[in-house]
């Protein structure tokens, strides 16, 4: 990754604690049985809930926040010592026990990983929730505010089902105005299963809940536990209290370890971030919010006619009407004012701190998968091109969620029925034999079957097809054990070929092919290492590098074969700005780009000795994929520039980046052409700056003219009616009426 630029952050990511990622330890630890969390209705669970050869699973996943599982772990981990102080674990208070195991864990990690360029930092956990603590009514849960689907229990169903006791419970299910509502109800855990692992729940425990002795019946003890402290009745803030003394332990530990690490903080889902004080850590804080289309997210529909701003409702808008948009242009405005709240929040809250939005992206099987059998993905295009859209024009960095080679159409990403993946890989098909020849020499592993290798003709198919898929078995694939040879490799790579031959073939011997993980011939090696060498780039200067042998073929044949939706996923975009951006805007349609920046103000500008001699470039990604086959028209308001094309990038030198406030334009269009397209170009202001007055002046004597024909319209209009309006009402008031009554064949009319 650092070879072409590319950063990352370790992301901890777990969903609804009792949705993914949670070791099933920490249950154990909290003293729950995640072996009868299906019985007791205490959790949603994938590979429980899920047999084989069913339909995937419904977008329920999100409504584990509210059932006993998730919000128990959360409550105990952020605030076990106050809510659940007789919860302990070898002789610790639940909370911190787990804490400090969380935190322990990802500070190992982040001394393993110290030496690594590319990582930059880690997030403090995906997607937190505070569980029950800040709950005002264990009765019911607000549906305005909260996903209630599918089964519903409310909190203290969900502790009596967790201690054994059947319910019967709401059964939710999608509708319209509303997300959800109230379609039945249904008797859970008739078995008498105990989600406890000693048959004990905390909650009742600590008094929270217990049985009604005149009805046999549970009933809530004291309602406003989890908004107060249980022995000072001090109201607590879930924020101020538990979250950010977490994130302030967190972080530091990580920064002990590399002090330049970045801590990315996500706030509660859909919410508002909390507030920063001074004394709370502020080093390298990164505020790393999601943002999605709920109402798509959660329906699973597109079709850009009709978008609702779900955050403006969950915010207090009193009339559905308020929050909802029309048409694509709607769809833009919509997304665009919904991430706009979202910074405002940060700067607001957060305070003066970089932005990332953690995960963005769109739903890939909507409108009932139409577009995986018709091949047409419109809505997906303009649906995806709304959301970046949005991201673009708030210049606020985002990470796409997601990318995973292993989504199919069928069960999308293999989680939940989730299927966000910008990459399915296509039915692969092979015109190589599936069952081996008689003579055998060696085999090598591919994505299909194992294929024997026996002749030349074997080898030119295999070399082929690892080309055509860019999927290179080499030695740099293999693991740990194969590290000497890798180094011997390396030192000698003018005579690959003689150290495999001159490999005795012992038990011991690393160079022993027997001993690779994968074995496959010394020529394979050789010819699979050549192959690699001629797809990748030799000097990198950044992720856009594409090789010849990218350029030449055609791009759906090559790196871009299993993408969706990559019209909208790869855009044009500033790369690297010496000033600080004002705007960007990409459209998708007329592919035309536009960026505007402004020098940096003095205070902020960094001066060496190479920027005296050399001004600094901005760099923009040109993606290949849009303007491959066409000609670029570039308009810069100054300066001069340079497209490689290999390099998929453009450099934009201006003229003046020193004085503060400057601000400098440049315009990028692809035009149709039947000339040859050059792999590099450059121009400079000078050489376009008549094209560009003469296109201003053009723009301006079209809108003239425009203007004209406009006045002039509406002056005929006038012309016409006004005789007519004088005409009536000048005339006698006998004949002149608000309302005159017509009487023909005694049926009369009233003419207003």
């Amino acid at each position: 990754m650092p070879r072409y630029g590319i950063k990352c952050f370790i992301d901890p990511h777990q969903d609804c604690v009792s949705g993914s990622g949670a070791p099933g330890w920490t249950f154990e630890v909290a003293g729950l049985n995640i072996e009868e969390f299906k019985a007791t209705g205490a959790a949603y669970v994938h590979n429980t809930h899920h047999s084989p050869g069913e339909p995937p699973l419904p977008m329920v996943w999100p409504t584990n926040y509210t059932k006993l599982a998730s919000s128990t772990m959360f409550t105990l981990f952020w605030g076990g010592d106050v809510f659940a102080p007789e919860t302990k674990y070898e002789g610790i208070n639940v909370k911190d026990f787990l804490q400090e195991k969380y935190i322990n864990c990802y500070k190992h990690l982040a001394k393993r990983i110290q030496h690594l360029d590319a990582v930059m930092g880690f997030e403090l956990m995906n997607e937190p929730h505070p569980g029950y603590i800040g709950l005002s009514n264990l009765l019911q849960y607000d549906a305005g505010a909260t996903l209630v689907f599918g089964d519903s229990p409310n909190a203290l169903q969900s502790f009596a089902l967790g201690a054994g006791i059947p319910q019967e419970i709401e059964v939710w299910v999608r509708s319209w105005p509303f997300p959800t509502r109230k379609q039945t109800t249904r008797i859970v855990n008739k078995e008498c299963k105990s989600a406890w692992i000693n048959n004990q729940c905390t909650w009742q425990q600590h008094g929270v809940w217990g049985i009604d002795t005149n009805t046999s019946k549970p009933k809530v003890l004291i309602k406003d536990y989890f908004m107060k402290h249980p022995k000072t009745g001090e109201k607590l803030d879930f924020y101020k209290d538990f979250y950010l003394p977490f994130v302030n332990k967190y972080s530091e530990a990580i920064q002990s370890v590399k002090k330049d690490y970045y801590t990315f903080v996500e706030p509660l889902p859909n919410e508002p971030p909390p507030k920063w004080a001074p004394e709370d850590h502020n080093k390298n804080i990164v505020y790393a919010p999601h943002w999605y289309d709920l109402k798509s997210l959660f329906t699973k529909t597109f079709d850009g006619m009709i978008t609702h701003d779900v955050q403006r409702l969950t915010r207090g808008a009193q009339h559905i009407v308020s929050a909802t948009y029309f048409g694509i242009s709607g769809a833009k405005k919509n997304y665009l004012g919904q991430v706009q709240n979202i910074i405002k929040d940060g700067l607001k809250n957060v305070g003066d701190k970089p932005c990332v939005i953690g995960e963005c992206g769109i739903p890939m099987d909507i409108n009932d998968k139409k577009a995986f059998e018709t091949g047409d993905y419109t809505h997906h295009s303009n649906f995806l091109d709304a959301v970046l859209g949005a991201m673009e024009k708030n210049l606020v960095n985002f990470t796409l969620w997601n990318y995973n080679p292993l989504n199919d159409n069928v069960h999308g990403d293999h989680w939940y029925g989730e299927d966000f993946s910008i990459y399915s890989p296509p039915p692969f098909k092979t015109s190589m034999p599936t069952t081996p020849p008689a003579s055998v020499t060696s085999t090598t592993v591919t994505n299909e079957a194992t294929v024997s290798i026996v002749n030349n003709e074997f080898r030119s198919k295999l070399k082929s097809r690892v080309k055509g898929t860019l999927k290179i078995q080499t030695f740099q694939n293999y693991g740990p054990k194969d590290r000497t040879l890798q180094d011997k490799l390396e030192n000698n790579k003018d005579n690959k070929e003689q150290i495999f031959q001159d490999a005795p073939e012992e038990p011991n011997n690393p160079l022993s092919l027997d001993k690779l993980e994968n074995p496959i011939s010394a020529e394979i090696y050789v010819e699979c290492e050549n192959a690699m060498d001629q797809l990748s780039p030799t000097s990198p200067t950044s992720p856009f590098d594409l090789n010849p042998w990218q350029l030449e073929q055609d791009q759906e044949e090559s790196h871009h074969t299993g993408g969706r939706v990559l019209d909208a996923v790869l855009r044009p975009y500033a790369a690297k700005i010496i000033g600080i951006p004002h705007t960007m805007i990409f459209n998708l349609k007329t592919k035309e780009f536009t960026f505007k920046f402004t020098n940096y103000p003095e205070s902020k500008r960094i001066v060496n000795s190479d920027a005296l001699i050399v001004a600094p470039e901005t760099e923009i990604y040109i993606p290949s994929y849009h303007y491959k086959r066409l000609n670029l028209d570039i308009r810069v308001s100054d300066g001069d520039w340079r497209y490689v094309k290999s390099r998929q990038t453009l450099y934009w030198r201006v003229k003046d980046w020193m004085t503060e406030g400057v601000e400098h334009t440049i315009r990028i269009r692809g035009i149709e052409s039947s000339a040859v397209i050059p792999s590099e170009t450059s121009g400079s202001v000078e050489c376009i700056n008549d094209d560009i007055k003469k296109q201003d002046t053009l723009k301006i004597e079209e809108g003239i003219v425009s203007t004209k024909w406009i006045l002039g319209a509406i002056l005929i209009l006038i012309v016409a009616i006004l005789p007519f309006n004088i005409y009536w009402w000048l005339l006698p008031g006998m004949w002149r009426a608000d309302n005159i009554d017509i009487e023909l064949n005694n049926v009369t009319f009233i003419v207003d």
